[in-house]
């Protein structure tokens, strides 16, 4: 899925940067639209009619304010793995059905920060105050981290930029098989590239402009062949009918196309939305069922499946991975200390001692 914006917006402070000139001189049919920052959301976004008409629009402008930050799910509820997000690109063009960015961005439209030397400055400055401890950096929070690097071209950058970080990894994470723009260049092995997996039935009813399971396998292989690491993320899990037959046939695919040497991690997490996601997904997509198991609140205010059943997907998935490898780093994203006692092999006490389990496996 090649993304082509339908009207390019231009925050008039950010109209003369370079990653602005780049990414306006591929579309010369569209006349940019310049925008005084001060009435963006007067002009912009109150007037968009949907999120999927948002997603056609592009919006180029700098951004002002802490660079990097603590992984937007962080709490003293879970135990957390100290990730860090680097916020360059917000709202994705895929169409995960799950996707709690329909209701947690306040921009219905796809956003690139341009400045993003000047971001990347920042990032670095603050990296220092962590120079005591190896860090794991991420783009994919608020966005496919590849899905529109065709466009932006700010991966081979920030690929270039993190190769002279040692005590940094950048993971590049996405649904995609778009990594044209990775191949050939200098990491220096600190750049790790991650895809969301899921059973292909699954990917097929909910994950929408997403590449196919085969698909994110071979260019998991591609990368490999390039030297990098690669890390896999099953996440969100899904509770559904023939669940067992789906994820173990996903995790016998995956260890048997991809030696567990270049696998750096590979995190576990449910499926858990915030309450206000449930009805704008079933506006957006009416006949789907994604919701319809039994959620209830919990600890973090998001909707989760009973502990029970979170429990059975967490112990079982993670009991077929760890009969392919015992050596891959396996961790669950934002679950209690209880989970890990009763599904995993290692439980570290905190984050901290969470972070080195990561990163002793990645290659220096």
């Amino acid at each position: 899925m090649n993304y082509h914006p339908g009207t390019i917006y231009i925050d008039q402070e950010a109209v003369n940067l370079s990653f602005t000139k780049a990414i306006t001189a591929q579309y010369p049919q569209i006349d940019p639209i310049i925008i005084d920052p001060r009435e963006v959301k007067s002009k912009l976004f109150d007037q968009v009619a949907s999120l999927t008409k948002g997603k056609q629009i592009l919006y180029l402008k700098k951004f002002q304010g802490d660079a990097l930050k603590l992984c937007p799910g962080y709490s003293d509820e879970v135990l957390c793995c100290n990730y860090q997000v680097i916020d360059l690109v917000e709202n994705c063009p895929l169409e995960c059905v799950y996707c709690i960015l329909q209701a947690f961005l306040n921009k219905p439209i796809i956003t690139f920060h341009v400045n993003v030397e000047e971001i990347i400055e920042k990032t670095i400055k603050g990296l220092k105050l962590l120079a005591d401890r190896q860090i794991r950096v991420g783009t994919g929070e608020h966005s496919d981290s590849l899905a529109l690097d065709d466009i932006f071209k700010v991966n081979p950058y920030l690929i270039d930029v993190f190769s002279r970080l040692k005590n940094v990894t950048l993971e590049l994470k996405t649904k995609t098989d778009k990594i044209e723009s990775l191949l050939g260049l200098n990491h220096q092995n600190r750049t790790v590239i991650a895809w969301s997996l899921n059973p292909e039935a699954i990917i097929k009813q909910y994950e929408y402009k997403t590449a196919t399971l085969p698909q994110r396998i071979k260019a998991a292989q591609t990368v490999i062949d390039h030297g990098y690491q690669v890390a896999f993320h099953f996440d969100p899990m899904i509770y559904f009918e023939g669940w067992q037959k789906g994820y173990q046939s996903t995790i016998e695919l995956l260890f048997d196309s991809i030696p567990e040497s270049k696998i750096a991690w590979i995190s576990l997490g449910t499926l858990r939305y915030i309450p206000a996601l449930k009805q704008i997904a079933e506006e957006r997509f009416p006949k789907l069922s994604i919701f319809s198991n039994e959620f209830i609140p919990a600890f973090d205010g998001k909707m989760r499946y009973l502990k029970s059943i979170r429990n059975e997907l967490i112990s079982t998935i993670s009991k077929w991975i760890y009969q392919k490898s015992s050596r891959v780093p396996l961790y669950i994203c934002m679950e209690k200390h209880s989970c890990w006692d009763k599904s995993m092999n290692c439980h570290p006490m905190d984050a901290i001692a969470l972070e080195a389990h990561l990163d002793n496996n990645v290659i220096k």
